[in-house]
């Protein structure tokens, strides 16, 4: 958390401050020596680990009701209870910390980020603002609010969520970006390498040479995306967010692989407690000439909250998938998930996430070949800062699929189908300066994908290197 300042030797470890001077003493002389023995508590070197960490905060607790009226000292509390986990907690003693001295910038920080864990991020976008344009905020402290704005977004959502703070005007909030980059795909299609394929009818297999051998396209592309959400808090703890998202990949020299896509968002959120609840239905519109245009409706319900400084995520989702003409490949999947997000151990800086899943696809019609489809889906992400203004994110994920029945006869004697997917990716950001562009940051990416299969058909492997400019307003 934000800790101000530099420090006296902690006392020894789990004993309770007594903070009352001597009886002899002057009211005037009790009140110094109270004052600074409130400021050596606020100033003390934070701890190295967990264990001390809450022995100092038993120190806190301790002396807190003869340090009511020092506000270092409470906000010095509230941010041991943010880094154990207890935002709600947090608030109480980061809040009065304020009232007693507004201008304290360690209070103001914790307090934003206590917000944020509570499900309530549009805190960190206005102190970012207010502190716009000063130059007595610390640089550690100023990139430490805004790494963490950044790492609100989950692990792997399709719509980005906007929150708000304790709105008590009723307002609606706006945020929108825009993002468009140039790079080189190696496969556009994601195609396999085939010059000839194994039919296995029952009088025997057969080797064809194929008249047109497949193989990967490859060639320059342009990624953009744009999007604008909404979203509006009546109460405190409730928010209410829509939007909409507009994507498309361009390939000059191939057309043939283009694609695009719109999305309609809209959720409902509510805290309850340490738990924050959230409702959210979404519809996406993907087409091209590679494939057949289709849709996707989706409904998830997701229950989350912060604990030992990490935010715990569950979610049950459904999904269904209508094709625009073929419709027995049609079909409707339900699946959980789990995901996390904890800081590194050791580092404030750095952040790292896992996501489990687990989903099942039905057919609409028994025609679809391979029948009901198993899914299992595990990743991994870390991100944090390598230097003023430029961050770093790296993601791994690792899916397996596994139809219950036989693909088709005339491959591999239908066999059930298996395809085993590994996808990795690293990106860097830059926040580019405010006067050349507010809110803009460029980007570089390089993203990696291999599937693997007992079907020759669906194997294939590619690499993509973009870089460009992403600006938010």
């Amino acid at each position: 958390m934000v800790v101000l300042g530099h420090a006296l030797a902690l006392p020894a470890l789990a004993q309770p401050i007594d903070l009352s001077p001597a009886p002899q003493a002057s009211f005037l002389e009790r009140e110094r020596a109270q004052d600074a023995a409130c400021t050596a508590l606020a100033q003390a070197p934070w701890p190295a680990n967990a264990i001390a960490r809450r022995a100092h905060l038993q120190r806190l607790e301790s002396a807190r009701h003869q340090c009511l009226r020092h506000p270092g000292m409470l906000a010095a509390l509230g941010a041991v209870w943010l880094e154990e986990g207890e935002p709600n907690q947090a608030l109480i003693w980061l809040e009065r910390a304020l009232l007693l001295e507004p201008g304290h910038l360690g209070a103001q920080a914790d307090h934003a980020l206590a917000l944020a864990a509570l499900g309530e991020p549009e805190a960190l976008r206005h102190l970012i603002q207010d502190w716009r344009g000063r130059r007595d905020i610390p640089v550690a402290l100023h990139r430490r609010i805004t790494e963490r704005l950044g790492q609100l977004q989950p692990l792997s959502a399709p719509f980005s969520p906007v929150r708000l703070g304790k709105a008590s005007n009723g307002q609606w909030a706006s945020h929108r970006d825009a993002t468009v980059l140039l790079g080189f795909e190696t496969n556009l299609d994601h195609s396999p390498r085939l010059a000839e394929i194994t039919l296995t009818p029952p009088d025997g297999p057969i080797d064809l040479p194929l008249v047109n051998p497949l193989a990967p396209r490859r060639g320059v592309a342009m990624l953009t995306d744009l999007s604008w959400q909404v979203a509006r808090s009546p109460a405190a703890g409730q928010i209410w967010r829509a939007g909409i998202s507009l994507g498309a990949r361009s390939a000059p020299n191939d057309r043939q692989t283009d694609w695009h896509h719109a999305q309609l968002a809209a959720s409902a959120s509510q805290q309850l407690g340490l738990w924050r609840h959230q409702l959210e239905l979404s519809g996406t519109w993907i087409a091209g000439p590679l494939s057949e245009p289709y849709r996707l409706l989706r409904l998830s319900a997701s229950t989350e909250r912060n604990a030992l400084g990490c935010t715990l995520r569950g979610a049950i989702e459904t999904e269904s998938r209508t094709q625009d003409q073929t419709s027995t490949a049609d079909g409707k999947t339900v699946g959980v998930s789990w995901s996390n997000q904890c800081p590194l151990p050791g580092s404030s800086a750095w952040t790292w996430g896992a996501a489990l899943r687990a989903s099942v696809d039905k057919p609409s019609q028994a025609a679809r070949p391979g029948g009901i489809q198993r899914l299992t889906g595990v990743g991994v992400r870390m991100t944090g800062a390598l230097g003023e203004g430029l961050r770093l994110e790296a993601s791994l994920k690792l899916n397996r699929v596994r139809d219950d029945e036989g693909y088709s006869p005339l491959l591999e004697s239908n066999a059930r189908r298996l395809l085993r997917q590994s996808q990795w990716s690293i990106e860097l950001t830059k926040v580019l300066p405010s006067t050349w562009l507010a809110g803009a940051e460029a980007i570089a990416q390089v993203q990696g994908i291999k599937q693997l299969s007992n079907l020759s058909v669906f194997r294939y492997t590619g690499i993509s290197a973009y870089s460009g400019i992403r600006w938010v307003w």
